[in-house]
C-alpha cells in the first residue's frame, strides 16, 4: 500500500474449473451437464482477493467470460485503486455496460463485474483485518446464518430430501416448471419426506406465463409452499403485478435483475415479497449491500440467490450476517465438489446453518490441489503486460 493508502491493482487472474456431473441436472429451460466455476483473483499491495463470476449457462459462458475479463476488464482494472470497490465498479460499469447493451449481453457484463467486486471486498477485508460482514456493518461475532436446501427435483427427489433432512435444514426448495403432473409429483414427494414442520419453497425458473402461473398457484398452496421464485417468463414487473394481484402466494425474484435501478423498481412495484440478488451475477457486495438497505427501508425481506461454488456461498453468508432483513442463504444439496472440496478448510455447516469465522475478508482459502484437479483454463494479466 502506498503512503496515501492507495492500493494499485497489480494482477488479475481468471481460472475456469469444471467438474463432471453424474447424469444431468434438469432445469425448466435446459440441462446442466457439468459444474463450472469462474474464479477471480486480484492482487494489490501484496494481498490477494478472491471472487466468483457466475458461468452456469450457457455451456459456452466460460469462454465469453474469459474474453470479457482479459480483453475488456483487465485493461481498465490494472492500476486502479483496490481500496475503493465502489469506485472500481462504477468505472467498469461506465465503460463496459454500453458495450453490453450494444451486444445485447448486459447480464454477462454484470456477471464479470460481480466477480471483481467480490474479490475487491475480500481484499479490503484482508487489508483491514476484518471479515466482510463487519465491513458491511454487521456486529455479530462468528455469526451463524440459516440456510435452506435447494436443488430438489425434478429427479432424485427422495434422495435429496433425505440429504437435506440429514443435514438439519429447516427449509427446502423444489424445482418446478416441468408440467403439472411432474410438478405435482415433486411437491407431493417432497412434502411427504420433509413433513409439515419444514418450510417448503418453490422455483419455476421463469417457466410459466401469467395464466399458467395462476393455474399452478392452488397446487402450490395445497402443499404449503411459502413462496414461489421466478414464476413468470421474462420476469417483467407488469406480469409480476398481475400475478401478485390475484395470488395469495408471495412472489420472489432477483437472480436475473441487473443494476440497482432495476432492483429498486422491482421493490417499489409491491409485486415482490422477497428479493434475491445473486452476488456472483448481480454486482457483488456493492450492489448486494445497496439492495439490502433499500429493501429494508421498504419493509421487504431478502434471501440471496446462490447456485455457485463455495466462494459464492461464503459471499452470500457474509451479506446475510450483516443485515437483519436477510433471512436465508441458499445451499444446493446436489453433489458438487466445487462446493464441498474447493476450500482448504470446508465451510462450517451444522444443523442447516453456516457459521462464519472472524477471519478477514471472506475467511476462506482455496485448496490448491482441488483447483489443479478441476482447472481447465487460467489466464493472467499484470501491470507488466500493459
Amino acid at each position: 500500500m502506498s503512503p496515501d493508502g492507495v492500493l494499485p491493482i497489480e494482477r488479475l487472474r481468471v481460472t475456469i474449473l469444471s467438474a463432471p456431473i453424474d447424469g444431468v441436472v434438469d432445469m425448466s429451460f435446459g440441462h446442466l451437464k457439468d459444474r463450472r466455476v469462474c474464479l477471480v483473483e486480484i492482487d494489490a499491495g501484496g494481498v490477494r482477493g478472491l471472487g466468483e463470476s457466475w458461468i452456469n449457462y450457457p455451456s459456452w459462458a466460460h469462454a465469453e467470460r474469459l474474453a470479457t475479463f482479459c480483453d475488456g476488464v483487465a485493461p481498465m482494472l490494472l492500476g486502479m485503486d483496490a481500496s475503493d470497490p465502489a469506485a472500481v465498479r462504477e468505472r467498469l460499469i461506465a465503460q463496459l455496460l454500453p458495450l453490453g447493451r450494444q451486444a445485447g449481453a448486459v447480464g454477462p457484463i454484470w456477471q464479470a463485474i460481480s466477480g471483481v467486486d467480490i474479490a475487491l471486498w475480500d481484499l479490503a477485508g484482508k487489508v483491514a483485518g476484518e471479515p466482510i460482514y463487519r465491513l458491511l456493518g454487521g456486529t455479530a461475532t462468528a455469526p451463524k446464518v440459516p440456510a435452506y436446501a435447494s436443488g430438489i427435483g425434478p429427479t432424485d427427489v427422495e434422495r435429496l430430501c433425505e440429504t437435506a433432512m440429514d443435514h438439519g435444514y429447516s427449509a427446502v426448495k423444489t424445482k418446478l416448471g416441468f408440467g403439472a403432473d411432474r410438478d405435482e409429483r415433486t411437491l407431493s414427494i417432497t412434502r411427504a419426506h420433509i413433513g409439515d414442520a419444514v418450510e417448503l419453497f418453490a422455483d419455476a425458473n421463469q417457466a410459466w406465463d401469467v395464466a399458467s402461473a395462476m393455474e399452478a398457484m392452488p397446487r402450490l398452496v395445497r402443499h404449503g409452499v411459502r413462496w414461489i421464485e421466478e414464476p413468470v417468463a421474462g420476469d417483467r414487473i407488469e406480469d409480476l403485478r398481475k400475478l401478485a394481484t390475484d395470488s395469495v402466494l408471495p412472489l420472489a425474484t432477483g437472480e436475473n435483475i441487473y443494476g440497482l435501478d432495476a432492483f429498486k423498481a422491482c421493490i417499489d412495484s409491491a409485486a415482490v415479497a422477497l428479493v434475491q440478488p445473486d452476488l456472483a451475477k448481480s454486482g457483488g457486495f456493492t450492489i448486494g449491500r445497496a439492495v439490502a438497505e433499500y429493501a429494508a427501508a421498504s419493509g421487504l425481506r431478502m434471501a440471496p440467490h446462490c447456485y455457485s461454488s463455495a466462494v459464492g456461498v461464503a459471499a452470500s453468508a457474509h451479506l446475510a450476517a450483516a443485515y437483519d432483513n436477510v433471512d436465508w442463504v441458499e445451499a444446493d444439496v446436489r453433489p458438487n465438489p466445487l462446493r464441498t472440496d474447493l476450500l482448504a478448510a470446508p465451510l462450517a455447516w451444522a444443523d442447516g446453518a453456516l457459521a462464519l469465522s472472524d477471519a478477514p475478508g471472506l475467511g476462506i482459502e482455496l485448496d490448491p490441489a482441488t483447483v489443479i484437479r478441476f482447472r481447465v483454463h487460467c489466464e493472467e494479466r499484470t501491470n507488466y503486460d500493459q
